[in-house]
């Protein structure tokens, strides 16, 4: 839930001018995204004001990756300093930044076409690729905490206890939803051999990288937003995961496995990876989706969460594809891929 804003028009007004000697004149709240965001002056410039939660290393972090691939010629948004050379500030505990204003539009997820799903990988390549390059520390997202005995086990008990609580006219679907995500859990942890997944290759990432990140112009991606998630993890979550969110034959939860090759073959003129990366993608976006119970958590406590119950279908769906279909994925990536694969 989106927090109150701090600002009202005359405090906006007033902190814009103090800070960036900018007057406003106009201004529009607009509904995007988790922050308080603000259109300022017909659409010059925007205003984020990020949720408390978020710490000033992390939006340090997010101008430093932001400005960085801004110098590196990458679809990026254009933050604007301070009279004091600041890109950000705290206004009554909230971090607060001014940004150009981008001209564009969003897509729902699962809308993109061929082309647009090969210049999201394109996109991608370039963004790690350039990131390799970044002189600043991102944490490091360590993915392994998702396929330990004991996240599982823990994962498939909070499965059980939902069910005990399901009400409403989709009980029957959820309770046979969350059954099949506590067998696939107790699949995957007697399984899979997790010891090898420690050879996923790790680079510097956008953390949250999808559709619903772009702004888009005449059908082509103009920028890339929100980078407070960046980090440094395994990238093939990142390949996988942004696949499945752009790809219209991709909106019931099953893979186009020919689009997902030719989606990591896009990526790979760009980044490489290896065996490993290739033979334990479709696992490790499968344990990622096994483990979480959104959607359905916040329905089983308000049956008006409708939207959130629709996503957490849309998601156990593809653990389903996914869990039937991995090795074929992996096989087929493999026999696509094999010529680029780095076997160091």
């Amino acid at each position: 839930m989106i927090e109150e804003t701090v600002f009202s028009n005359k405090t906006l007004i007033k902190i814009v001018k103090e800070k960036y000697n900018i007057v406003v004149n106009d201004i529009k709240k607009l509904d995007r995204g988790s922050a308080n965001i603000f259109s300022l002056n017909n659409s010059t410039y925007i205003l984020k004001e990020f949720q408390s939660k978020y710490s000033a290393d992390e939006i340090k972090k997010e101008i430093a990756v932001i400005n960085h691939l801004k110098k590196d010629k990458q679809l990026v948004p254009e933050y604007i300093a301070t009279q004091t050379g600041k890109y950000s500030f705290k206004y009554k505990k909230k971090i607060i930044i001014l940004q150009k204003f981008i001209n564009g539009y969003t897509i729902d997820s699962n809308n993109g076409d061929y082309e647009q799903i090969i210049e999201s990988a394109r996109e991608l390549g370039k963004m790690i690729n350039s990131l390799e390059r970044l002189n600043y520390k991102l944490p490091y997202n360590d993915v392994s905490s998702w396929y330990k005995i004991e996240k599982l086990n823990k994962s498939i008990e909070k499965n059980r206890e939902l069910i005990k609580n399901v009400t409403g006219k989709y009980k029957d679907k959820i309770i046979k939803d969350l059954d099949d995500k506590i067998s696939m859990l107790e699949y995957v942890r007697d399984n899979l051999n997790f010891n090898e997944m420690k050879n996923l290759t790790i680079k510097n990432t956008h953390g949250d990288y999808s559709v619903l990140q772009f702004i888009y112009f005449n059908s082509k991606i103009k920028s890339v937003i929100d980078f407070v998630s960046a980090c440094k993890m395994p990238i093939v979550w990142e390949v996988i995961r942004s696949y499945s969110y752009i790809d219209i034959n991709a909106k019931d939860g099953k893979i186009d496995i020919e689009n997902l090759v030719n989606y990591v073959k896009e990526f790979m003129k760009y980044v490489k990876l290896n065996k490993y990366d290739i033979k334990y993608m479709p696992y490790l976006y499968l344990i990622q989706l096994l483990n979480s119970d959104y959607g359905y958590k916040q329905y089983i406590a308000d049956n008006s969460k409708q939207s959130l119950l629709e996503f957490a279908f849309f998601r156990t769906n593809l653990c389903k594809h996914l869990f039937e279909n991995a090795e074929l994925i992996a096989n087929e990536l493999e026999k696509y891929i094999v010529a680029n694969i780095d076997e160091n």
